[in-house]
């Protein structure tokens, strides 16, 4: 991204378009908000956009939380469809109208990150008094653009914030969660039944840097990703599968009958080879099922995991994959097993991050009803006067700016399914009444009128505020509580987690399904160390940016670790320094924690821990005290055999 003001960059070419504009740097704010019904419109028109991204900005948002942001997901004309943000920017953001709804196109707010992004048709940042009026000069903004399976922009991907603070790795982050987007909305494309990942470099399948194409069942292909445009010359037009690639339709689809997803060979068109893998999107005449992700990886690592059935996550474990050693995550695995399949609703309890949504459909998936679909709603994310048509659906003309052939709403979207509702806690009280008639008659009328239909669905819930709470203090209804709650289950935080190194390698292993690394005992004590207030999600993020850096190597240390993530790191180590000494009290505490874990049995814990047995000898020989004052570790090591 460019940020000086040289007469090519992008700054001084808009600030040049701003002064045609007859705009000026000391004029107000503009009031650029527009109606809840023009909302609404766009919000529609823009469905699976949002869709896809309001997951992963709350992901992207979890990266940078505490740093007086907010990420914002805006459309093609620059309007603001999606915000997540920190309580103490919001007051500032709604101040100069950085909030849904609100447009930010050049023309309205002159130079901004937003606007100029979509004109330039590239990533910008606008700093502080870069940008062109006066009253947006605190803030620091940085967009890049969201590319659509057809080619073209679909909108902008924004993190605005006080223009005090910097973001390190805002830029690398910005442009992973946009690929991530843009890779979720071409895999979900209507008519595709084939995904085709490959690279030149074996090593980069199942990273962010691996090319995307997807195929129908004429062998055409019907989009592909930037990463494989590059990787194929700048091709990136619809067309025959052999305007790409010296193969056919019947030899992949063979290829996946035999062998599922393992690596495979192809030569592109261009004469250079790849290695690939294949999945299916789509049931198609004559084709396999398609592998199971979990069976595939225990094989030997050459299986592909299958596309998640929700944006933004990766994998598809079920209840029994979560349990991976911590007493509190057993515990929430046994009781949601024993009502997955009955009739009873599951509330899940967690902090923000903590892995809810992929505990409820790990919950759906180990149900009979796990081919039926799974509707996430995010209670919290929906404004208030469009939550009721999100949950129940309208009819053609139930209010201005509805679609012209209505909406089925989210309830009747996952008959035969299960039906996820997240941060439900903030569901205004009138529509909390509506939703209990729902869960007691199980039937479900769209808004604006129309005959009640039957569902059927399996009922999860899920929130980071105590429900209990909420109903003593009246901001929740009673008789909603107890519908819901027919068994409540509590996620533990990350940072409470004794199955933390276990944790880390499994996400490990999601990020990089087809090339194994190790992390350094040194990179996971750094880990450790965190404090995660954004949780797995945070995890999750933190060590999909750093399989990127990875890049050929297959070890990842502290090198490739976020710069501000290992400064929050030191800063909890004792006397908050970057020393050494800490490093190796944090690394002994691991160690310790693991071992005592399997109960001193060293091959478990030296597997855990990614090291040799000779190396965890030499540590638990170590000197250094515990960081706690105890004794090292709280047994004496046995020597090591005779030649190790």
């Amino acid at each position: 991204m460019e940020h000086d003001d040289a007469p090519t960059s992008p700054i001084r070419r808009s600030w040049e378009r701003c002064a045609e504009l007859g705009l000026s740097p000391g004029q107000p704010l503009p009031d650029a908000r527009v109606s809840q019904a023009i909302l609404a419109e766009r919000l529609a028109a823009n469905e699976r956009l949002v869709a896809y991204a309001q997951p992963v900005i709350e992901n992207l948002h979890q990266q940078i939380a505490r740093s007086s942001s907010t990420v914002l997901l805006a459309d093609s004309s620059g309007m603001i469809l999606r915000s997540v943000g920190d309580l103490d920017f919001l007051t500032k953001a709604t101040r100069v109208a950085l909030t849904p709804g609100s447009v930010w196109s050049e023309t309205h707010m002159g130079t901004n990150a937003i606007g100029t992004a979509l004109l330039e048709q590239r990533p910008v940042a606008v700093f502080g008094d870069q940008h062109y009026l006066t009253r947006n000069h605190f803030l620091t903004c940085i967009s890049t653009p969201i590319h659509g399976p057809e080619g073209g922009l679909l909108g902008v991907l924004d993190i605005s914030s006080d223009a005090r603070v910097t973001h390190t790795h805002a830029q690398a982050l910005l442009r992973t969660t946009a690929e991530v987007i843009e890779n979720r909305l071409i895999e979900t494309l209507p008519g595709g039944v084939l995904a085709l990942r490959f690279h030149a470099a074996p090593e980069a399948l199942g990273t962010p840097l691996e090319g995307l194409v997807v195929l129908d069942g004429a062998g055409q292909v019907l989009a592909c990703n930037r990463r494989a445009s590059q990787l194929l010359g700048g091709e990136n037009q619809p067309g025959a599968l052999q305007r790409y690639f010296r193969g056919s339709l019947p030899m992949l689809m063979d290829h996946v009958r035999r062998r599922g997803g393992q690596t495979l060979l192809l030569r592109g068109a261009n004469g250079r080879e790849y290695a690939a893998t294949l999945a299916l999107l789509a049931a198609v005449p004559g084709a396999p099922p398609a592998p199971s992700p979990l069976a595939g990886r225990s094989a030997g690592g050459g299986i592909e995991a299958a596309a998640p059935s929700s944006p933004g996550q990766l994998g598809a474990p079920t209840l029994a994959d979560l349990s991976l050693g911590d007493p509190r995550m057993a515990e929430a695995v046994r009781l949601a097993s024993c009502i997955v399949e009955r009739d009873i609703p599951l509330m899940i309890q967690g902090e923000t991050g903590s892995g809810k949504e992929v505990f409820a459909q790990a919950f759906h998936r180990s149900s009979r009803r796990r081919d039926g679909p799974f509707v996430a709603v995010n209670c919290a994310a929906i404004p208030a006067t469009l939550i009721e048509a999100e949950l129940f659906g309208y009819v053609e003309g139930a209010y201005t700016g509805a679609r012209r052939q209505g909406s089925k709403g989210k309830i009747r979207e996952a008959h035969g399914g299960t039906l996820f509702l997240d941060e439900i806690g903030d569901m205004p009280q009138a529509l909390q009444a509506v939703l209990l008639r729902v869960l007691e008659t199980r039937r479900v009328a769209p808004v604006g009128g129309g005959a009640e239909e039957m569902v059927d669905i399996a009922l999860v819930c899920a929130s980071h505020r105590p429900l209990k709470a909420l109903v003593k203090q009246g901001e929740f209804r009673a008789d909603l509580f107890f519908r819901l709650s027919g068994i409540t289950v509590g996620l533990p935080p990350l940072r409470e987690r004794s199955d933390f190194s276990a944790l880390v390698r499994q996400l490990l292993r999601d990020e990089s399904p087809q090339r194994p690394l190790r992390i350094s005992p040194e990179a996971l004590a750094a880990l450790h160390r965190h404090p995660w207030p954004g949780n797995l999600r945070q995890l999750r993020n933190v060590l999909r940016l750093a399989v990127a850096m990875v890049g050929d190597e297959t070890l990842l240390d502290l090198r490739h670790l976020p710069e501000d993530l290992l400064e929050e790191s030191r800063a909890q180590a004792p006397g908050g320094g970057a020393t050494g000494q800490s490093l190796r009290t944090s690394e002994a505490r691991l160690v310790r924690d693991t071992l005592a874990r399997h109960r001193g049995n060293i091959s478990a814990a030296a597997r855990e821990l990614g090291i040799t047995r000779t190396t965890l000898y030499r540590k638990l020989r170590q000197d250094e005290p515990a960081a706690d004052g105890a004794p090292p570790f709280p047994f004496a090591p046995p020597s090591p055999p005779a030649g190790q």
